[in-house]
C-alpha cells in the first residue's frame, strides 16, 4: 500500500490487538511500516507474543480501566478502537474515545457494525433502546475527535465456526433463504483500517460500509459444498429458539429478517482492489477452516 506520508515515526495504538479485528489491523499496519502499540490484557499470551515478534510494542491495559488506556495512548498518532459485544461495550468504547480526546489523538478508526443506522432505527422503533455501537459512534461524533468509522459486514469466518453457524456439518442460520447477507473477511477489515490511517485526507470524517460479498444462505451453502467436495446442507433456525436462549442475538436476526440493509460493493472494491469475495476467501483460508471442522465430526 502506498501511504501519503512517512509512517515510520508514527505510532498507532491498536485495541483488541490479540483478537480477530485488532490482530488483522496490527498486521496490516506493521506491514505498511507503522509503529504499532498493541493494547493487551496478558502480554504473555501466545497471540501477544506473536505480535511482539512481528515488531509491535506491547502495553498492558484494560478497556474498563481508563487510567490504563490513558497511559497506553500517550504520544500516539492514531488509535484503532474495537470492542467485543459485552455488557461493558458502551463504557469501553467511550473510555477509548475520551482518552483519545484527552491525548489530542490525530486519527481514531472505530470499528462499528454494518447497517448500524438501519439496525438502530429498528431497535428504537421496537422499544429496545439504541444499539451499543451506534451510541459509541455518536459519542465520538459529539467529542469532535478526528474519526473514521468502519462498518464491517458479517464475518465470513462465522460460516466455518461451530460456535456460530456451522454445526454438525450443516449450515444453521436464523434468517430466511431470500435474505442477501452482507459478508466481509476479517483480514479485509484490517486492510481497510490501515487504508484509513494511510489516507486521512480521504477517510477522516467518513463512515464506510465495508462488504466483500452479498450472498443468500443457499448460495453460502453451495459455496461451502463446492469447497468441501461434499454437501454442506443448510437449515433455518426458528427465531423463537433464539429468543428463548439468547434474546440479544434474537434481536439482531429479527431486524435482519424484517429489514436488514444492503450495500454497493463498488466503492469498497475501488478502495481495496484485493477485497475478497466468499470464494476467494475460501480459497485463501476458509477451506482449511471448513475442512478442519468437517473432518472433526464423528464418522
Amino acid at each position: 500500500m502506498n501511504t501519503t506520508f512517512d509512517t515510520h515515526d508514527k505510532t498507532v495504538l491498536v485495541t483488541g490487538a490479540t483478537g480477530n479485528q485488532g490482530g488483522a489491523t496490527a498486521r496490516h499496519l506493521l506491514a505498511d511500516g507503522w509503529q504499532v502499540r498493541a493494547l493487551v490484557r496478558d502480554d504473555s499470551a501466545p497471540a501477544a507474543a506473536a505480535l511482539a515478534a512481528a515488531g509491535a510494542e506491547l502495553v498492558r491495559g484494560d478497556l474498563d480501566d481508563r487510567a490504563s488506556i490513558d497511559a497506553a495512548i500517550r504520544g500516539v498518532y492514531g488509535v484503532y478502537s474495537v470492542q467485543s459485544a459485552n455488557d461493558n461495550e458502551i463504557a469501553q468504547g467511550r473510555n477509548v474515545a475520551d482518552a483519545a480526546e484527552a491525548a489530542d489523538v490525530q486519527h481514531v478508526v472505530y470499528s462499528s457494525v454494518g447497517g448500524v443506522e438501519s439496525q438502530n432505527r429498528f431497535y428504537v422503533d421496537h422499544g429496545w433502546g439504541p444499539v451499543d455501537k451506534w451510541q459509541i459512534e455518536e459519542h465520538l461524533n459529539g467529542l469532535g475527535v478526528p474519526t473514521t468509522i468502519l462498518r464491517p459486514a458479517g464475518f465470513m469466518e462465522d460460516f466455518t465456526s461451530p460456535a456460530r453457524f456451522l454445526q454438525g456439518g450443516s449450515l444453521n442460520v436464523p434468517w430466511h433463504d431470500d435474505l442477501v447477507m452482507q459478508l466481509i473477511a476479517i483480514d479485509d477489515i484490517g486492510a481497510f483500517a490501515a487504508l484509513a490511517f494511510a489516507e486521512p485526507e480521504v477517510y477522516l470524517g467518513k463512515a464506510m460500509e465495508i462488504t466483500g460479498d452479498r450472498l443468500t444462505a443457499p448460495q453460502i451453502s453451495d459455496a461451502l459444498s463446492t469447497a468441501a467436495g461434499r454437501r454442506v446442507p443448510h437449515t433455518q433456525i426458528p427465531l423463537e429458539t433464539l429468543w428463548a436462549h439468547d434474546p440479544a442475538v434474537a434481536k439482531v436476526f429479527t431486524w435482519a429478517n424484517e429489514t436488514y440493509y444492503d450495500t454497493d460493493l463498488a466503492p469498497a472494491r475501488k478502495a481495496h482492489a484485493a477485497l475478497m469475495d466468499f470464494d476467494a476467501w475460501l480459497d485463501r483460508s476458509g477451506k482449511a477452516r471448513l475442512m478442519a471442522q468437517l473432518e472433526s465430526l464423528p464418522a
